[in-house]
């Protein structure tokens, strides 16, 4: 049995989660019956930790303040990697990183990090067929720049005027068209920007900016 078991060290977010590999590795090719099952998993481990970060931001704000918010864009990045890790290969997409800066910025980890795997997971939808998706983070005239870059659809010129509007979505039943007008929230209130290049039948590029210390 390589299951793992909870440490004092641990959040019991991260032992769920490791396990939550474990079984994958373990089940090996039966894993693909489950898959729904573990994905959900996935999704709903995400959100319980943005939960608990806001409630522990709330509960104990002086820990939360400051230089706490002083966080690596970078490494955000790397933990959204792992985070969507499954759904990228299940997806049959390649996922390929150019990560130049190492500054920092002021923005709650969560909240950046909730923004990139959005923005992850809608590059994944909008390559139905597998593809290559390409995430960057360099420093650009004083600001620190994340792109998403996805080989997909594209979208039409018509809608991107919209995608940051609130529940305007072109998932239909899958998705509530708040995703990216809550990222767009998220990104404008740490001082930043999050804007979009696209392209029918080359694809789209998220970018965001936020100014580096």
């Amino acid at each position: 049995n390589q299951l793992k078991y909870a440490d004092k060290r641990e959040s019991p977010i991260a032992v769920i989660q490791g396990n939550l590999e474990v079984a994958r590795s373990q089940l090996g090719d039966a894993a693909k019956e489950v898959k729904t099952e573990f994905d959900l998993i996935d999704d709903q481990v995400y959100r319980i930790g943005s939960i608990v970060s806001k409630l522990l931001q709330f509960a104990r704000p002086n820990e939360y303040s400051g230089a706490a918010n002083h966080i690596t864009p970078s490494s955000v990045v790397r933990d959204c990697l792992v985070l969507t890790r499954h759904q990228i290969d299940a997806s049959g997409i390649t996922a390929t990183t150019v990560i130049t800066s190492e500054a920092k910025v002021v923005m709650a980890r969560t909240e950046l990090q909730q923004v990139v795997v959005n923005l992850i997971l809608n590059a994944i939808h909008a390559m139905q067929q597998g593809g290559r998706l390409s995430l960057s983070v360099y420093d650009q005239d004083s600001s620190v720049v994340i792109n998403v870059q996805d080989s997909g659809a594209g979208i039409p010129s018509d809608i991107v005027a919209r995608i940051f509007d609130p529940f305007f979505t072109t998932k239909q039943a899958q998705g509530t068209g708040l995703g990216l007008s809550i990222s767009q929230t998220l990104v404008t209130r740490a001082g930043g920007q999050i804007t979009v290049k696209s392209e029918v039948g080359v694809g789209s590029i998220f970018e965001i900016r936020l100014a580096a210390l």
